[in-house]
């Protein structure tokens, strides 16, 4: 159980390093260190990186939710056409 654990870590490190790579460009300087340290650190990196992924994106979808609710429209100010009489 910890050899799979252990396995799906090094999998999503190498994933999330490989999508750095493509944003920052080839130029970065050291790949072989990264996967020596994704090699013996991946147990706690991909909970690590999880945990701040779901935190970045509940903070980002509270924030755009605050930025709707301040747009929202005041209903009550509105004529109610039906009744109206002209």
């Amino acid at each position: 159980m910890l050899v799979a654990y252990y396995v799906i870590c090094v999998i999503y490190c190498f994933y999330q390093l490989n999508v750095k790579y493509k944003q920052r460009g080839v130029e970065y300087s050291s790949p072989e260190l990264d996967a020596l340290m994704v090699l013996v650190m991946a147990w706690i990196l991909a909970p690590i990186d999880v945990s701040l992924t779901w935190i970045r994106m509940v903070k980002e979808g509270e924030e755009a939710r605050i930025r709707q609710n301040k747009y929202e429209l005041d209903t009550s100010d509105f004529r109610n056409e039906e009744t109206h009489i002209y």
